[in-house]
């Protein structure tokens, strides 16, 4: 009988740990870079890349087992995690505090939002901590593009030229995108020490909304703005958005 409770429990995890969510890798757009999540079984690996080509887990930035996931209500997705990197030149480097929070919101099929990340708990705090008094308002935080909407989004309209930046800072310049930056300072929760996040934030739906693709537009909006010759720009462009294709 206990054998058979304890194969009941075991599967319960597996099948929490192996929902639907990061059934494929998930990408933040960011203004320089992007960063890549990917579970495997029950481990969450995160990557910096400036490609769409999936590389092996042994590149990872870091990565994190999976303790718990649940989705709380259904729109919410609340992953229990312990950082399995170690910290170096320190006496202690797996130190107690090394577990954390992550809340996720799905805004669709296409689309999850990072938004709180509780950190610095240990494996008691991580353990006893009431999933269920996590409140989410809002869907502000970092916006993370699944892997087949980012093929997507490559199809669209590149930034190549100085009539594309201008569209794009003149969308910019609308009085709404002041809402979101206001309303990003009052209801964010996650470290954003250089803004990076409401930066992508701001370009990725500026982009959007005039039909532009946000992979590679802060970094060519970057180089066509700069005091490079026209030729060296071109080229610096069409090197990186073939870098960019899976």
């Amino acid at each position: 009988m206990k054998k058979i409770i304890l194969l009941f429990l075991l599967f319960a995890i597996y099948s929490n740990i192996n929902s639907q969510i990061f059934k494929e890798p998930y990408y933040f757009v960011g203004p320089d870079e992007m960063h890549v999540y990917i579970k495997s079984n029950d481990t969450l690996y995160t990557s910096t890349t400036f490609s769409l080509k999936l590389d092996n887990n042994k590149k990872y930035r870091s990565h994190f087992k999976i303790w718990e996931q649940k989705e709380n209500p259904s729109d919410i997705v609340i992953m229990k995690l312990e950082s399995l990197d170690s910290i170096p030149l320190t006496t202690e480097p797996y130190p107690e505090d090394r577990f954390r929070i992550f809340v996720y919101k799905k805004n669709s099929g296409k689309e999850l939002t990072m938004i709180n990340d509780i950190s610095h708990l240990t494996k008691q705090q991580m353990a006893a901590f009431n999933t269920d008094t996590i409140q989410v308002k809002n869907n502000i935080g970092m916006k993370l593009y699944s892997f087949t909407y980012m093929k997507e989004l490559l199809k669209l309209k590149k930034v190549t030229t100085k009539n594309d930046v201008d569209k794009i800072n003149e969308e910019l310049n609308d009085p709404r995108y002041l809402t979101i930056i206001e309303e990003y300072k009052k209801e964010n929760k996650l470290p954003d020490p250089y803004a990076s996040i409401l930066t992508a934030n701001l370009i990725n739906t500026a982009c959007l909304n005039i039909g532009y693709s946000p992979i590679g537009a802060n970094f060519s909006m970057n180089i066509i703005s700069s005091d490079k010759k026209a030729k060296e720009k071109e080229e610096i462009i069409t090197e990186f958005y073939k870098r960019l294709n899976p």
